[in-house]
C-alpha cells in the first residue's frame, strides 16, 4: 500500500489542478488575456491580419460596447462589423497595446461570467496623437455551444 501512496497523491493533485484549470472563472480569465493579446499589435510585425481569425473565436454574434471616451464606439455591433473594424485597425495602426495590470475580479455564474481588469491601453495611428491611458474594463462572457464568447465590454477611466 505504501508504494501506491505517492501515486495516489499525485493523481489527487492532478485532479485538483484540472478542476481548477477548467473552472469557468479560470477559463474566462484566460480568454480575457487572449483577447488583450490579440488586440495588441506590435510595431512593424507581419501577419497582423491573421489576428482577425483569433478575434473571431472570442466574439459572440453580437457584442455590446460601452466606451464613454469614444462615443462612436458605443452600441451593439455584429461580430462581422467588429472584425471589419479590427482589420482596418491592423492595416492603419502603427501599434496598439492592451497590457493587463491586474485582474480585479473574476466571477462566473452558470453561462455568464465577468472579468474586471485594470489595463494600460495605447492606440497609435499615423498623423494622430496616441490615445493612451489606464482603464478599468469589465468583460462580460457568455457560454454557448462553442465555448465562452465576449458579449459585452464596459470601459471606464482613461487619460491617466
Amino acid at each position: 500500500m505504501k508504494r501506491f501512496t505517492p501515486l495516489l497523491i499525485l493523481l489527487l493533485l492532478a485532479g485538483a489542478f484540472a478542476f481548477w484549470w477548467f473552472s469557468p472563472a479560470q477559463m474566462v480569465k484566460r480568454r480575457t488575456a487572449s483577447l488583450l493579446d490579440t488586440l495588441t499589435l506590435e510595431t512593424g510585425t507581419g501577419g497582423r491580419r491573421l489576428a482577425v481569425y483569433s478575434l473571431n473565436a472570442l466574439l459572440a454574434d453580437e457584442v455590446e460596447l460601452d466606451v464613454p471616451a469614444i462615443p462612436e464606439a458605443n452600441g451593439t455591433f455584429a461580430r462581422a462589423d467588429l472584425e471589419s473594424a479590427f482589420t482596418w485597425l491592423c492595416g492603419q495602426a502603427k501599434q496598439t497595446r492592451f497590457e493587463p495590470l491586474g485582474f480585479l475580479s473574476v466571477t462566473a455564474d452558470g453561462d455568464r461570467a465577468a472579468v474586471e481588469v485594470s489595463l494600460d491601453a495605447m492606440v497609435e495611428l499615423p498623423g494622430r496623437r496616441p490615445l493612451d491611458g489606464r482603464y478599468s474594463v469589465t468583460f462580460h462572457w457568455c457560454h454557448g455551444d462553442d465555448g465562452w464568447r465576449l458579449c459585452r465590454a464596459t470601459w471606464q477611466g482613461g487619460g491617466d
